[in-house]
């Protein structure tokens, strides 16, 4: 019978330093300093903890950054790089390695991890003006077309000549 915690299910046959990582945000470093600090061996099981120490560690895990706020705040980051225009938004925006990995042969993951923000991403964009509205600021709009729209590397060299 898994133990649900904040929404996640742990199973009861896995030890607790490595049932820890299935929250999102917490690596094995994070669960085993948890660990040590609730004082928790490390053969032990998540069917063995008490109720208290169960509750104990759903309060600090309630003190962290994890799940679905991290998830958002790696979401902003990248909005905010993107936003701003520099190396590391161009390359978010065009599903390539941001981190300086090779792009010639092994970028088939950050294809993957990358490419997934240009389909379920959401860009700034100034709304059109309408006789029955008038909006001067920013909303945000799920575009119809790729994203790639505004970042057009080539344009300052064509604009010499047309």
């Amino acid at each position: 019978m898994p133990v649900l915690l904040l929404g996640v299910s742990l199973p009861d046959k896995k030890l607790v330093r490595i049932a820890l990582t299935y929250f999102y945000g917490i690596g094995h470093n994070t669960a085993q300093k948890l660990c040590s600090k609730f004082s928790i061996h490390n053969t032990c099981r998540i069917s063995d903890l008490s109720e208290s120490q169960l509750n104990a560690i759903s309060l600090e895990l309630n003190n962290m950054t994890i799940e679905s706020d991290l998830r958002r705040q790696v979401k902003n980051n990248i909005l905010h790089h993107r936003v701003i225009g520099n190396y590391k938004g161009k390359r978010h925006a065009m599903g390539y390695p941001v981190r300086g990995q090779r792009t010639r042969t092994n970028a088939k993951t950050a294809k993957k991890l990358n490419g997934k923000w240009l389909r379920n991403f959401t860009t700034l964009t100034n709304p059109t003006i309408t006789s029955s509205t008038s909006l001067s600021s920013n909303v945000f709009i799920k575009p119809s077309i790729p994203l790639m729209t505004h970042f057009k590397p080539f344009e300052r060299f064509f604009s010499r000549f047309f």
